[in-house]
């Protein structure tokens, strides 16, 4: 675990770097030090050899070396389509894991840089909410969810053509993706409306009475590529992480006056936030639920750390600001030490950069 730790405090103090540079109007070396924040990112989740499913992916690059074709898409033609086009330049497989790093981290950062508030906070609840960690397992999806993360702007101006042409063009490397059109009616909404208030009386009531509508979503479902989790039976994700979700918008809820006259914008991130935070809950039963959270528990990571620098202030955003490294930090450790004993196992020898082994004979 010590390259992860090493890898959430070199990126924070990058972040903080970036801020403090952007804050005294030096924008190019704010982008250096974002660069930097990227390139880190990008050689983690880019060089490493295992988590997840990266070896289900390398293989079928591997078969797609032997046999260039879409006879294996299954309806991901764009997936498909990318690892065609990167066959044409290496046949290591490993160049498919770390191209979809690049595009998936630079599109993360590059909109949590745009909408930033405490960048440092972004990037840092990045990882430690296990997002990051989650981009290396879930690799097509992850890649589709970023892809979809730089079409906000759609949604904020209300280009729904452009945008649903972009949902549909992605969706071509996760089916999931299609998910999104309707999400983006909701996402427009007025955050706490009476639309809103009546989505959240719909999940309650969703949650409450789970075990008789869930056979009659997994009926729905059963032929798709999502039908296996009707038989998952392991359980869901924790009610700790249904509550970290709960946070971004426990606040943005209190500070909904603030948000309203600073960020005209805000609109969407407080819905989105709300729809992530339902998805997690019904998460807990079933981790299909999870999987959709994908593509919202992105705009957590803008929400809750715009909240903490413009609408509070002095000691009150002081304390807030610690006690948010200082929470998220036992999340991650809760997460990812405790509960997956995540290990990192990369296609470089990291060691034997540092320490020589003479052979003996």
């Amino acid at each position: 675990m010590g390259i992860y730790y090493a890898t959430l405090a070199s990126t924070f103090i990058l972040s903080l770097l970036a801020r403090m540079a952007n804050d005294k109007k030096y924008k190019l070396i704010a982008i250096f030090w974002i660069s930097l924040v990227v390139s880190v990112l990008v050689l983690f989740s880019g060089l490493r050899s295992g988590i997840g499913d990266t070896g289900m992916y390398k293989h079928t690059y591997n078969l797609l070396v032997e046999n260039p074709s879409f006879s294996k898409a299954n309806g991901d033609y764009g997936f498909v389509l990318l690892n065609l086009i990167l066959i044409q330049f290496s046949n290591n497989p490993q160049t498919i894991v770390f191209v979809v790093a690049l595009i998936t981290q630079l599109c993360n950062v590059y909109v949590l840089n745009k909408y930033r508030g405490y960048i440092e906070l972004e990037i840092f609840m990045y990882i430690a909410a296990g997002y990051f960690t989650v981009t290396m397992n879930g690799l097509r999806q992850c890649l589709a969810a970023a892809l979809l993360f730089l079409c906000v702007k759609f949604i904020i101006d209300g280009s729904f053509k452009k945008y649903l042409l972009s949902v549909l063009i992605i969706s071509t490397i996760h089916q999931s993706a299609l998910f999104m059109i309707p999400i983006y009616f909701i996402a427009r909404l007025k955050p706490w409306s009476k639309k809103i208030y009546m989505i959240i009386g719909i999940a309650i009531l969703g949650l409450l009475f789970y075990e008789v509508l869930s056979s009659y979503l997994f009926k729905i479902i059963e032929n798709t590529n999502y039908g296996y989790y009707s038989d998952f039976d392991e359980g869901g994700s924790s009610i700790m992480r249904t509550f970290v979700n709960m946070v971004p918008i426990i606040f943005a809820y209190l500070k909904r006056n603030e948000l309203k006259e600073k960020w005209p914008q805000s609109n969407v991130f407080v819905n989105m936030a709300l729809l992530n935070c339902i998805f997690v809950a019904f998460g807990m039963s079933n981790w299909i639920f999870n999987r959709f959270s994908l593509y919202l528990q992105l705009y957590n990571f803008i929400l809750l750390p715009y909240i903490i620098q413009n609408c509070l202030e002095g000691k009150q955003r002081r304390t807030i600001y610690l006690a948010f490294i200082v929470c998220y930090l036992i999340f991650f450790y809760r997460e990812q030490v405790i509960g997956l004993n995540m290990q990192y196992k990369s296609v470089l020898d990291i060691k034997s950069i540092f320490y020589y082994t003479p052979n003996h004979r």
